[in-house]
C-alpha cells in the first residue's frame, strides 16, 4: 500500500476516547409543510444552533417542499444536540396577515332612551291630550363570533419562527458512521386559536443527510475532507482502488524484469500486480498512476509513439508480435506481449481506460477503509471463539 508506513504510524497514535470526530450535516429541505402558503413570494431561512454557535442559511422561497441544500460541520462530543429553526421574513404581506388576526373592536352599545318625567299636579290632570310614551329602542343583535382567517401568520411567532426540529446525535451516530445517512425529523410549530392561545402541532418534516468522520489522529486538518461531498467521494474512490478490474497472463520486459518473463497479472485499482503461480502471493507491483501513456507497438504511426522517440529507439522490442508498452516519465517504459490478439486488445482497453484517469486515493479514506476491514473481522473472530472446542 502506498500509505503503509504512514498508516502504521497513525494507527499507533490512536487512543480510544481521546479524540473527537467530525459530523457533517446537510439540510436537504422541508417536506410536506402543512401551512397556508401565500401567493406572494415568501422568504424562508433555517438556523442551526448547537448551544455554542448558530448559523443561518441563505433565504429560499417558502413552499410545501422547500429546497434548502445547506451544509454544516460540527465537532462530535458525547452530548451533541442541535436545533434547526425555520423562520419567515416578515414582509409587508406577512405583516398584513398578522393584522388580520386582530379581532375588530366590539360595537358600542347605545344606552336606552329615558322618557321625560311628566309634570304632576292639577295642570296634568286638566291636560286635554295625553302624550304618548316614547317607544324603547330594541337592543342591537349580538355580533357574530369573530372567525380567525387561516393564513400563514396564524402559524408564526412574533419573531417569525415557523417551526423547529431537535436532533440528538447519539440517536443516529451508528447509522451515519463513515457513511451517508438520510433521515427526516418532525417540524414542531403552533397555531393561534380563536381563544387566543396557541396549539402545538406537527407542521411537516425536515430532511437531513449526515456523515460521521471518526477521529484520525496524526492526519493534518488540511488533509481531512472539508464537506460531506468530500467524504462521500473519498470513500467511493478508496473502494474503487480495491476492485480487481482485469486478470490475465502477459509476458513482461522492463521494470523488475531484465529479460522476458511470463506472468500472471491482475489490475487491482491503480496497480498492476504480479502473482506467483504456486504461492498465489503478490511478487511485484507497477503503479499505473505514474504511467503517462499506453502505446501499441504494432501501430507505427508517428502520433502513436512517445514524443521525441522513433521506431529505432526500441532495440527490436517493437517488432515483437502482439506487443505494447506502458510509458513512464523520463523515457522509461515497460514492454508486454499477449498470447493472442484478442487478449492484447482487452489489455489495451483496460490500460487506456486507466492511464491518466485514476482517481485519487486520500490517506484519510484509506485509514477508514482499513478500520472497517478490522471491524468486519471482529464478529467472525468472536463467533469462532464461542463455537470452538471447550
Amino acid at each position: 500500500n502506498e500509505y503503509s508506513k504512514q498508516i502504521k504510524e497513525y494507527r499507533s497514535m490512536e487512543k480510544p476516547g481521546k479524540a473527537h470526530g467530525k459530523v457533517f450535516v446537510r439540510v436537504v429541505g422541508v417536506r410536506g409543510l402543512q401551512v397556508p402558503i401565500p401567493q406572494q413570494a415568501t422568504a424562508l431561512t433555517c438556523t442551526l444552533n448547537n448551544g455554542i454557535h448558530f448559523v443561518t442559511t441563505p433565504e429560499t422561497r417558502l413552499s410545501r417542499d422547500s429546497r434548502i441544500d445547506q451544509e454544516f460541520e460540527l465537532i462530535e462530543h458525547n452530548k451533541l444536540e442541535f436545533t434547526l429553526t425555520l423562520k419567515v421574513r416578515r414582509d409587508a404581506h406577512i405583516t398584513a396577515q398578522s393584522q388580520a388576526l386582530v379581532p375588530p373592536p366590539a360595537p358600542r352599545v347605545q344606552p336606552p332612551a329615558v322618557a321625560p318625567k311628566s309634570r304632576g299636579g292639577m295642570l296634568s290632570f286638566f291636560s286635554s291630550t295625553p302624550k304618548k310614551q316614547p317607544r324603547a329602542t330594541p337592543p342591537p343583535p349580538p355580533a357574530p363570533p369573530y372567525k380567525l382567517p387561516d393564513n400563514l401568520a396564524r402559524y408564526l411567532k412574533q419573531d417569525g419562527t415557523l417551526a423547529r426540529a431537535l436532533i440528538s446525535f447519539k440517536d443516529v451516530a451508528a447509522r451515519c458512521d463513515t457513511r451517508l445517512f438520510e433521515t427526516s425529523y418532525p417540524l414542531i410549530g403552533q397555531r393561534i386559536e380563536a381563544s387566543g392561545g396557541p396549539t402545538t402541532m406537527e407542521l411537516g418534516e425536515i430532511v437531513l443527510q449526515m456523515f460521521r468522520l471518526p477521529p484520525l489522529p496524526g492526519v493534518l486538518s488540511n488533509q481531512l475532507p472539508q464537506s460531506l461531498e468530500d467524504c462521500h467521494r473519498g470513500l467511493r474512490h478508496v473502494a474503487w482502488h480495491k476492485v480487481t478490474y482485469f486478470e490475465g497472463t502477459l509476458t513482461q520486459h522492463g521494470g523488475d524484469c531484465m529479460t522476458w518473463r511470463r506472468r500472471r497479472l491482475r489490475v487491482i485499482g491503480a496497480n498492476l500486480v504480479a502473482f506467483n503461480d504456486v504461492t498465489k502471493k503478490a511478487t511485484a507491483t507497477i503503479n499505473l498512476k505514474k504511467a503517462i501513456a499506453v502505446e501499441d507497438n504494432q501501430d507505427t504511426r508517428t502520433d502513436a509513439l512517445s514524443p521525441a522517440r522513433s521506431v529505432n529507439d526500441y532495440d527490436g522490442m517493437i517488432t515483437v508480435e502482439r506487443s505494447f508498452r506502458l510509458v513512464f516519465p523520463g523515457n522509461q517504459e515497460i514492454f508486454f506481449f499477449a498470447d493472442t490478439d484478442d487478449e492484447k486488445a482487452k489489455w489495451l482497453d483496460v490500460f487506456r481506460a486507466l492511464v491518466g484517469h485514476i482517481p485519487p486515493n486520500p490517506l484519510w479514506a484509506e485509514l477508514i477503509w482499513q478500520r472497517q476491514q478490522d471491524m468486519a473481522k471482529q464478529p467472525s473472530t468472536q463467533t469462532s471463539s464461542k463455537t470452538g472446542p471447550r
